[in-house]
């Protein structure tokens, strides 16, 4: 019997669909309903007839009067399978109103599957966004989010559950697998669940976010000595400097590994200094900056070179003062020679004498006169 009238009852909806002009007309066409809010509908007919509602919630019986429309209405929703459908006299045709009600989530979580102790790059890793008390399901999409610490948000997943048309309350477990990276340090993951009812929803459609879930992932050391590991000159006698800082997770520890032993040489974490550098501190400075994960090296290759130019200045300034003392020395013997020696007394004497006798006889000359 049951089966006659579900064949009839087919056969009368079919009917329906291909002759709209004589049949039911029931707006809105769809309906989108929160739990325990109040709705109505309306069903027309082109024509009088008796007209009733076969609803589990506010359905009505055939109306005593013909009439071309009959309405629908109920205070609060609380049906999740409700269907109601509007029919006429002696059942010649009906037809179901689509009808969705839906809850919003109670809450939105995200978490591990299994708490990593401790969480290392490139290892692999589940989370689940766990969404409770939902309906309709089917209806939900849930995104995975990430926020690294410059503030860059990047969408991971989007996920959604097949369409299994259970209109009851259910929980949702969404899984990610997620394999992070050392950039993903102190990032925030979060997931967002959006109810997505179409257009006859609310809009835009409600979406309840979880709270952020803060990830410490561990990494080994990379050293970041800009410009890398190089090579370089460095002039003998001057100081030289080499910063070997590396980014790792735990704080890395630091050695270096030196051409040969250096008194003059301090090292303090990522920094190793030598003063006062010698020919013999050429070769290869190596660095290694170690933690419980692994280590990482570089080497800069350093070449001590002489500066030639101080020595040449130096023997330039000799040859002058050199040159001086010879050239003064030569202009004072010269001088002592050439000037001083024409005024002696020695030579001025004779000729003074010599000029008393020329005198003397020239009176003599004249007494005799």
């Amino acid at each position: 019997m049951e089966i006659v009238i579900g064949l009839l009852l087919s056969s009368l909806s079919l009917y329906c669909d291909f002759t709209d002009a004589e049949c039911l007309v029931i707006s809105p066409a769809r309906l989108v309903v929160k739990y325990g809010d109040p709705v109505s509908a309306k069903c027309t007919f082109d024509q009088p007839k008796q007209l009733g509602w076969e609803a589990t919630e506010g359905g009505v019986g055939l109306t005593d009067m013909e009439g071309t429309f009959l309405n629908w209405s109920v205070d609060s929703v609380t049906d999740w399978n409700n269907k109601p459908t509007c029919y006429t006299e002696g059942g010649q045709c009906q037809k179901q109103l689509d009808i969705t009600v839906y809850k919003l989530p109670d809450s939105v979580s995200i978490s591990y599957r299994k708490y990593p102790d401790p969480m290392v790059e490139k290892h692999h890793y589940q989370l689940q966004c766990l969404v409770q008390n939902i309906a309709p399901i089917e209806r939900l999409r849930v995104t995975f989010y990430k926020v690294n610490t410059t503030g860059e948000q990047t969408e991971l997943d989007t996920q959604q559950k097949s369409k299994d048309n259970i209109k009851t309350p259910e929980n949702g477990i969404y899984t990610l697998d997620f394999t992070p990276s050392r950039d993903d340090d102190r990032a925030q993951l979060w997931c967002s669940a959006m109810l997505d009812l179409g257009p006859e929803g609310p809009q835009p459609p409600p979406v309840m976010e979880s709270d952020s879930l803060n990830i410490n992932v561990l990494y080994k050391p990379q050293i970041t000595m800009s410009p890398g590991c190089f090579s370089m000159s460095i002039t003998e006698g001057d100081t030289l400097s080499l910063n070997c800082s590396a980014n790792g997770n735990p704080a890395p520890s630091y050695d270096w590994l030196l051409p040969q032993a250096a008194p003059n040489a301090t090292e303090e974490r990522s920094v190793v200094t030598i003063t006062n550098m010698a020919k013999s501190h050429s070769g290869e400075y190596t660095c290694i900056a170690r933690n419980p994960l692994g280590n990482s090296t570089c080497t800069v290759n350093v070449e001590v070179t002489v500066d030639y130019l101080p020595i040449i200045a130096g023997l330039a300034a000799a040859a002058v003062v050199i040159l001086l003392v010879v050239s003064c020395f030569i202009y004072s013997s010269y001088y002592k020679h050439t000037r001083i020696g024409h005024y002696q007394l020695k030579d001025m004497l004779p000729r003074r004498h010599k000029n008393k006798q020329v005198v003397h006889h020239n009176r003599m000359d004249q007494s005799f006169m």
